[in-house]
């Protein structure tokens, strides 16, 4: 089944994933002032307002989409895909995780020739703490880092992904990898107070078979950890996707 999957969507999967994250128009950037008050009101169904810090020689590039609300809410962190674009990527988590979190995009370093931008090998743990500090500087009484953070990385995000959790002292008790074939590492994950790990991956994606069987071998090992299936999809978004993310996000804060 595994192999005839690969077969049969693996390729195709691949290319659009690659399309429907480096496509398209850019998204709107918005000053901090102007996204925090799009979002001061709880009650408020607006759209997500994105905040866009470019990249400088100094610093990594950053997209925000401040938590809905006011006070200090939560982190979540989120490492897009190979060749792909934070905004677009953070795009498809900004309607739910913003109604209790405040979700951090960081750009990957490394450009794509057809454009977007992706992780490299070593750096990553460090870049993306840098880019969480840079958030702290521009929305310093909007964030609170006291309660851990939820860690999101879908494809090869979510390798880089993992090699945060593994390493991350307690930092981010709650991880969610979507489609990759990763190797996970119980002893690291439980000694870096990791307490949730929810893998994910549609049903068409050539990494699904193997992601069931990580989740349920964590399982077994002590671990609180689950698979999502995510429906009759490849290695890419689609509005499905939606329909899956609240009872995911829900399942991370042990609600």
């Amino acid at each position: 089944m595994e192999r005839s999957r690969a077969r049969r969507f693996g390729v195709k999967g691949w290319v659009c994933a690659l399309g429907c994250l480096s496509g398209g128009l850019a998204a709107p950037r918005a000053s901090a002032q102007s996204a925090v008050e799009a979002t001061s009101d709880p009650a408020s169904e607006a759209a997500p307002t994105p905040i866009v810090l470019p990249e400088t020689s100094a610093q990594p590039g950053v997209v925000i989409f401040p938590a809905r609300g006011v006070g200090p809410h939560p982190i979540t962190v989120l490492l897009h895909g190979m060749c792909g674009d934070p905004a677009r990527s953070c795009g498809h988590f900004a309607e739910q995780v913003t109604r209790t979190s405040t979700l951090i995009c960081p750009r990957a370093s490394l450009r794509c020739d057809g454009g977007g931008s992706s992780w490299p090998e070593s750096g990553v743990p460090e870049a993306v703490e840098r880019a969480v500090t840079r958030v702290k500087a521009e929305l310093p009484d909007l964030l609170d880092d006291t309660q851990g953070r939820t860690l999101i990385g879908y494809s090869m995000g979510a390798f880089r992904a993992l090699q945060i959790a593994q390493a991350s002292s307690g930092k981010y008790p709650r991880v969610m990898l979507i489609g990759a074939r990763i190797s996970l590492n119980q002893n690291l994950l439980m000694q870096n107070g990791v307490e949730r790990l929810l893998l994910c991956a549609g049903n068409w994606d050539m990494t699904h078979d193997h992601m069931q069987r990580e989740a349920e071998r964590m399982r077994r090992a002590g671990l609180s950890a689950r698979f999502l299936d995510l429906g009759p999809v490849g290695h890419f978004f689609t509005p499905s996707f939606a329909n899956y993310l609240p009872s995911a996000l829900s399942w991370l804060r042990g609600a």
